[in-house]
């Protein structure tokens, strides 16, 4: 074994603990493992967490895809992040579920300019995804349709209306310590660490 067949090792062992979505059994990981030391030691990156992170977000992708022959769910338990949603936009089947409103309501996810990724809902772009965080619009529908696809793309909280506003709250201030900031249309809502990749 050769150094770096021994460091892509022991990164692909630490990448999977750190940043697939659930905990995974030694059976569940092995392969996985495996998979990913290979991948990694025949593309040889310069940045290999960052290669860690876009291929574990491609095989989340994947994975939500197996068998489904109808509309094509979210990767779940994994909150969305830039490398999911880049892998999404990179997929076979870039239209996802994000709200059920008494129909079906698909965001289409593309790569746009300057890396970013774009979410489109019902032709409206609701959601451009960078490195650093997602920004949202509502393009003038603050509909339920609108809230349950914006809580289908952020991590770290939800977003809900009172009043005719909508507010969003992050999951460490719910319960008796619930507060929420009012939507700022096109706003920033940075990654939390719930998303693990």
């Amino acid at each position: 074994m050769t150094t770096t067949e021994g460091i892509d090792r022991t990164l692909a062992f630490t990448a999977l603990i750190e940043m697939w979505p659930k905990r995974l059994t030694d059976d569940e990981a092995m392969p996985l493992r495996g998979e990913l030391q290979q991948a990694m030691t025949a593309a040889n990156p310069k940045d290999r967490w960052a290669f860690a992170r876009q291929w574990i977000a491609g095989r989340l992708v994947a994975q939500a895809d197996e068998g489904v022959k109808g509309p094509r769910p979210m990767p779940w338990p994994a909150d969305v992040n830039y490398e999911l949603a880049l892998a999404i936009a990179r997929s076979g089947h870039p239209s996802r579920v994000l709200a059920i409103t008494n129909v079906y309501r698909y965001g289409k996810f593309t790569e746009g300019p300057a890396g970013q990724v774009l979410v489109h809902l019902m032709g409206n772009l609701i959601a451009v995804f960078s490195r650093e965080g997602v920004r949202f619009s509502t393009c003038g529908w603050n509909t339920a349709s609108t809230i349950e696809a914006f809580n289908a793309l952020v991590s770290g909280g939800y977003f809900y209306r009172d009043k005719g506003e909508i507010i969003f709250s992050a999951y460490e201030t719910t319960g008796t310590r619930r507060t929420g900031t009012k939507f700022v249309e096109r706003g920033s809502y940075p990654y939390k660490q719930g998303a693990r990749i």
